[in-house]
């Protein structure tokens, strides 16, 4: 899938990008968020695949 990016403006919460840059271990916001977004979208797929072949047992949100 090419990745396409647009500019953006808006107010972040800077505890929780700082925690993300630590976490994620990346130097800059813009990597930490983008990085983010691509976890929430991994984990939406995996769960939407998980329940198509049934659903059994659980999965834990990792990313919540």
């Amino acid at each position: 899938m090419e990745k396409s990016y647009v500019k953006k403006t808006m107010f972040i919460n800077q505890t929780n990008i700082k925690k993300a840059l630590k976490i994620l271990n990346v130097k800059t916001e813009k990597e930490a968020v983008n990085r983010t977004l691509e976890i929430v979208v991994e984990e939406n797929a995996i769960i939407a695949i998980h329940n198509e072949l049934g659903g059994a047992g659980e999965l834990e949100k990792v990313y919540k």
